[in-house]
């Protein structure tokens, strides 16, 4: 038994008998708890509420699993096994597969689910580029009654478990249908030092249960209490998402990429551009705020752009289309162009409210000094480049560089770009431009020069980007859009 927050229980006793519609002395006929003794619980005057008296209240109110749960917990009470019979239904969203992550998905429940899978999942990525939309896709894939779903044994339910709502309560970013009192509960055991988990593993038990620890960042929830969780709770499965793999080392993880970032040259026509997922998303926001909104050959290319120069990430995606009601789409693309970390920013955010550069705080936290400066160095390259190169230009040994591109990898701080023959890299435009923002003058290394590839690919033009001023290129534009669109939208 916990100490009882006698206020909060008085509020809430309050609450729920006005919303039954009851006066103190109707619901003390219905309970049997005298008028006096509820008087003084509504007042926060008696401390510490017997558990007989906190069930026939629950009872008299006809309160449900959540309710019940918060009252009991009100009253430093443990919650009875109705708080799981009421854990919160996911958001609409769920049900929405996102865009261009299909075989992320289908991998994450295989690991799950599977026979040969594990028990304790994880989803690392950059902030931005979806880790908790698609741990939402995750869970109701699990959460699907049908006998032939993904668990091939019904619904599996989620506790949702937000370490973003633990370290600011009012993060708008948390759906509301994923906060109820069993919860909020719960987030304060797993947090909790010593064998606090011991109560949540008891309301658990041998159910098939998925528990998603979201934005676990710094290890909030510790790796030895989910896998003490994992020991005591036999059908228990953890998804955890995290900016970067850290020293918890999941059974699986998945390092979540941004989406490929499309162009001109790479798209067929606009039903080609239709099925490009950075698109979609971008599209999908933008018809939720202006629902006449309409893709077509004048404004595909822009949007095409815009995707390309925020870099395929889905926040900052979403964040841009907020942005369409107050300006064109070619506005909101130049702004992308000469400040693309200003762009990702949902326009109503305000000053201060800067996820890009908390982002890249995050990122870059524990990456030595040196590994920082080469970063920033390398930002300056406009061009895609090798690690041979980063070789040559640096003079640092081949084993160091790879270890430091590998580490920007996984951060998200760079990509991979596509190319026939070589493996190239590229700096994000986003966090390029933070990094010049933040460290306007470094030591520069070597220059170098667009690769020359035996095959025209996208990275011969200036910035990576594939809307380079070149005479093909050109006439690719002119014959998907026209001519006018591609004329305004050579980088």
């Amino acid at each position: 038994m916990t100490t009882s927050d006698t206020t909060r229980f008085g509020e809430l006793l309050q609450q729920y008998r006005r919303r039954a519609r009851l006066t103190q002395t109707e619901l003390s006929g219905f309970s049997t708890v005298s008028v006096r003794a509820i008087r003084n619980l509504e007042l926060g005057q008696a401390r510490n509420p017997r558990r007989e008296t906190v069930r026939l209240l629950v009872d008299a109110l006809r309160l449900g699993g959540a309710q019940r749960a918060a009252l009991q917990l009100a009253a430093g009470l443990e919650a009875d096994d109705t708080a799981f019979l009421d854990l919160p239904a996911l958001p609409a969203l769920a049900a929405r597969r996102p865009h261009g992550r299909d075989a992320e998905l289908e991998l994450l429940l295989d690991r799950l689910t599977g026979p040969d899978g594990g028990r304790y999942v994880g989803i690392g990525g950059l902030a931005g580029v979806g880790k908790t939309r698609l741990a939402l896709a995750v869970a109701h894939a699990l959460g699907t009654p049908e006998p032939t779903g993904p668990t091939g044994a019904g619904a599996m339910p989620t506790l949702w478990l937000s370490v973003r709502r633990l370290l600011d309560p009012v993060d708008r970013r948390v759906p509301d249908d994923l906060t109820v009192p069993p919860v909020v509960w719960l987030e304060g055991l797993l947090t909790r030092n010593g064998a606090a988990y011991g109560e949540a593993a008891r309301l658990i038990g041998d159910r098939p249960v998925l528990l998603v620890v979201d934005g676990n960042d710094r290890g909030e929830v510790a790796r030895d209490t989910l896998e003490a969780l994992l020991a005591d709770c036999r059908n228990l499965r953890v998804l955890e998402t995290s900016r970067v793999p850290g020293p918890r080392p999941a059974d699986f993880r998945v390092a979540l990429r941004p989406l490929p970032t499309p162009t001109l040259t790479s798209v067929d026509g606009l039903h080609g551009a239709l099925a490009d997922p950075a698109l979609r998303v971008l599209v999908d926001r933008i018809t939720d705020l202006q629902p006449d909104f309409r893709l077509d050959p004048g404004n595909v290319g822009t949007l095409l752009e815009l995707c390309a120069r925020l870099d395929g990430l889905p926040r900052a995606l979403e964040a841009a289309a907020s942005w369409l009601p107050l300006c064109s789409p070619a506005e909101i693309t130049r702004l992308a162009r000469a400040e693309p970390h200003v762009a990702a920013g949902p326009a109503d955010a305000g000053p201060g409210a800067d996820w890009v550069t908390e982002a890249l705080d995050d990122a870059l936290e524990d990456l030595s000094p040196a590994r920082r400066t080469l970063l920033r160095r390398l930002a300056d390259w406009d061009v895609p480049w090798t690690m041979e190169q980063v070789v040559t230009a640096s003079g640092t040994g081949r084993a160091e560089v790879a270890s430091a591109v590998d580490s920007f990898l996984r951060r998200g701080l760079i990509r991979r770009l596509p190319s026939a023959h070589l493996v190239v890299f590229g700096v994000l435009h986003i966090v390029r431009a933070s990094l010049r923002a933040r460290t306007p003058h470094v030591e520069p290394i070597h220059p170098i020069h667009p690769i020359d590839h035996s095959e025209r690919t996208e990275e011969r033009h200036s910035d990576g980007t594939g809307f380079g001023r070149t005479a093909r290129g050109r006439g690719q534009v002119a014959g998907l859009l026209g001519g006018r669109a591609g004329r305004g939208n050579a980088a």
